[in-house]
């Protein structure tokens, strides 16, 4: 059996990096990491910086603690941050990355990641092979297999995003033959505190594992094994000895070390780069600039209606639907869903996303102001997004977001009611203001389309409902408004000198909004265009709109 497991561990090797044959002594790889530490954390001085996340997983006792340890103790520990987690199961309400994004290494940094959402998907899958029969068709798959296959490749296509969005990914996956296994388990008792929580005495469990674990490395190639199994006997006795008295093995650490150096100095490389040259940026995105055409601009991004809704009737109209929202708001809690791709989920609690996009001045904040009107403020968070800090600056484009999705706590004594979300100026600031200022490179705005699809689809594909808009006025509408706030105290701190400054590109913006609504208009978050003169209709209009959404998935 031990035979066979040392097989199978060569068998799912995929595409082994070239570079895990090359070793140096102990102290010029001591001295070449700290040195190459040192400078990845430079490069935030020097211009684009490269983070590096180094992925820990695998069996228990594969010798994952000793070979993080290890480099911790040849590197400066100040500069390797270290984060871990034992496998949970994956939250029904949110993708399977959302729980982790917080931890993501800054830009010129290296983090260190036990577990992560690998170990979340294992624990997912380890839970749906319990409950799963089996197929009665052999060329069926079995729920936990197609289950985790898609999980898959959701987050093979967000670790894309991570690359191409400057943090280099090193994944670890460390494995451990049978009878190393059971020489270092120290009793026969169950301890389900482990990583996975699974007894690893329990062989039909431990084969389970194994079976996962082949699927994941056949299907994402880009994982390094590491072998952390004792020698075998008749080896070396004073490698024997030292396998005996450090309960790990040596080599597998010197592997990981070696690793983590050589995705530190790609990382490297890739700080020395721009990013239409960016050599983790796939060959795709480069050639991006070529394949992009503009789309034709709708009409109804420039013929505006130009209504006069009186107030009396406005104010009757308005409590009513202020009063249907927050009723359906608030009976999302309950909800089961009507299915459809905004119900595809059987989760309850909805998250709820509003994005409100649109001209300066196109009534955005009123719209807002009138949403939330009945609603408790505990009910929902409101993110007025404006140019990123530095902090944010040196994350991937997403990450500010990725940390601003509505959560679930299942751990509160009370229902947690702020799992609405409101965003005035969004995620697509990346092709809008940052296209048209030259804030992103061409290759960036280009490839933030797609990465922008695939971030609403999985938030979806979870229960989310994402509900967006774009709100529209005429250029001469945007002078009126812009010189009322200039003549209105309480208004004054809206406008600054960058309204004035982008009423000069007026048909850049159009132009951009109108690429943006051809490109990410989709079936799971498609656009809602309100155009109109009038703030009282446009109010109205988004009211209408939002109902109209929550009705289709919340059943009152």
């Amino acid at each position: 059996m031990a035979k066979q497991n040392q097989i199978d561990a060569k068998e799912i090797r995929i595409d082994a990096d070239p570079l895990s044959t090359f070793h140096m002594d102990e102290e010029t790889l001591r001295l070449e990491l700290v040195k190459a530490q040192y400078a990845l954390r430079e490069t935030r001085q020097q211009g684009q910086a490269t983070g590096l996340l180094v992925l820990v997983n695998g069996m228990e006792l594969s010798g994952k603690g000793a070979a993080v340890t290890q480099l911790r103790q040849w590197v400066d520990p100040r500069l390797l941050n270290v984060e871990a987690n034992i496998g949970t199961l994956p939250s029904e309400y949110e993708p399977l990355w959302q729980a982790h994004v917080a931890k993501l290494p800054r830009h010129g940094n290296i983090t260190a990641y036990f577990g992560n959402w690998y170990a979340d998907l294992m624990e997912g899958v380890l839970q749906k092979m319990k409950q799963d029969k089996n197929k009665s068709q052999h060329n069926e798959l079995a729920d936990w297999e197609a289950y985790m296959r898609g999980q898959l490749q959701v987050l093979s296509e967000f670790e894309t995003d991570l690359i191409n969005n400057h943090t280099k990914l090193l994944k670890c996956w460390f494995h451990i033959d049978e009878r190393t296994l059971k020489s270092r388990l120290k009793d026969n008792k169950a301890d389900p505190e482990w990583l996975y929580h699974m007894d690893w005495q329990d062989k039909k469990r431990v084969k389970q594992f194994n079976d996962i674990a082949k699927i994941i490395l056949s299907q994402q190639s880009d994982w390094v094994i590491i072998d952390g199994s004792d020698p075998e006997e008749g080896g070396d006795k004073h490698d024997k000895k030292s396998h005996k008295d450090l309960g790990y093995s040596e080599a597998a650490s010197l592997q990981f070390c070696h690793e983590v150096l050589h995705a530190t100095q790609s990382a490297l490389i890739s700080s020395q780069q721009n990013d239409s040259k960016h050599p983790l940026v796939s060959q795709v995105s480069r050639n991006i600039n070529a394949a992009f055409s503009w789309a034709d601009v709708p009409d109804k991004l420039t013929d505006i209606d130009d209504p006069d809704m009186g107030k009396s009737d406005y104010q009757k109209a308005l409590i009513k639907k202020q009063e249907r929202l927050a009723e359906l708001l608030r009976a999302r809690a309950n909800s089961e869903g009507k299915g459809g791709r905004q119900g595809k989920s059987a989760a309850k609690n909805h998250h709820v996303v509003f994005a409100f996009e649109g001209m300066d001045a196109a009534g955005k904040g009123g719209a807002i102001k009138r949403l939330v009107a009945l609603l408790d403020p505990r009910e929902y968070q409101i993110y007025n997004i404006s140019a990123p800090n530095q902090m944010e600056l040196q994350h991937p484009y997403l990450w500010r977001f990725w940390r601003r999705m509505p959560e679930f706590a299942p751990n509160l004594k009370e229902e947690r009611l702020s799992r609405v979300a409101i965003f005035d100026r969004t995620w697509y600031g990346r092709v809008l203001v940052e296209r048209i200022e030259g804030f992103a490179s061409e290759a960036a705005w280009q490839r933030a389309y797609e990465e922008i699809n695939r971030m609403e689809r999985d938030l979806v594909d979870k229960g989310t409902i994402v509900i967006k808009y774009w709100l529209a006025i005429d250029k001469q509408e945007q002078l009126d408004r812009f010189e009322d706030r200039k003549d209105t105290p309480h208004k004054q701190f809206k406008l600054t000198e960058d309204d004035w400054r982008n009423r000069d590109k007026w048909h850049e913006y159009v132009q951009a909004a109108a690429d943006m609504l051809a490109r990410t208009n989709t079936k799971h978050a498609p656009w809602h265009v309100v155009a109109t003169n009038d703030k009282r209709t446009a109010r109205l209009a988004v009211l209408d709109h939002a109902i109209a959404q929550l009705e289709k998935v919340i059943k009152t």
